[in-house]
């Protein structure tokens, strides 16, 4: 499955949130992450989603960026959600369930630090929430880091599962952040 630079549209939402310096006033209460997998930055222009081109209007993104090589699935989301490329967080293949080669470094989940973690460390009291359709997702979140995970039935039979697991989750009080991936892959 190939990865391309739409999978990196909207991660500059969810790390202006958390990157942002001491002094600086913060921007957004909810943060909303879409990553497609293998979709192409080409095709944007011309898809007929009026409500994604209204939140790249609104938020923050590129069409610009590439893919880590090789362009594969785990690869390229553990290099998104960890902020390094294969050669420090170790994952190598296509449905890496753990790094193939050493992590550089691992945070106390045993795990190379995920933006997730560094969310957690930074706002303790956020909810955070990853939901998703590819079950190897959850290999490179750092599961332990966030308040709600979960697998979506295949969305191609049911498309309005996933919608109604984002609904539950946003509904919650005291909302501060939710980091929220929705995950499609496309084949």
């Amino acid at each position: 499955m190939k990865i391309n630079s739409f999978l990196l549209i909207l991660l500059f939402i969810l790390m202006s949130s958390v990157t942002s310096s001491s002094q600086a006033k913060e921007k957004a209460k909810h943060v909303i992450f879409i990553g497609l997998d293998g979709w192409g930055a080409y095709s944007v222009p011309k898809a007929d989603m009026p409500v994604v081109k209204q939140m790249m209007a609104d938020g923050c993104y590129t069409l610009k960026k590439r893919t880590a090589l090789p362009s594969s699935s785990a690869i390229n989301w553990a290099s998104m959600f960890m902020g390094a490329g294969p050669e420090l967080h170790g994952y190598t293949q296509w449905g890496s369930r753990t790094p193939e080669l050493p992590s550089r470094v691992v945070n106390e989940h045993g795990i190379f630090p995920t933006i997730f973690q560094l969310l957690r460390d930074a706002r303790p009291e956020a909810e955070i929430g990853c939901l998703y359709e590819w079950d190897g997702i959850k290999y490179l979140v750092d599961t332990l880091a966030l308040n709600h995970h979960a697998l979506s039935p295949d969305y191609t039979e049911k498309p309005e599962v996933l919608c109604r697991m984002a609904e539950v989750i946003s509904k919650k009080r005291n909302l501060h952040y939710l980091p929220f991936v929705l995950i499609i892959p496309i084949m």
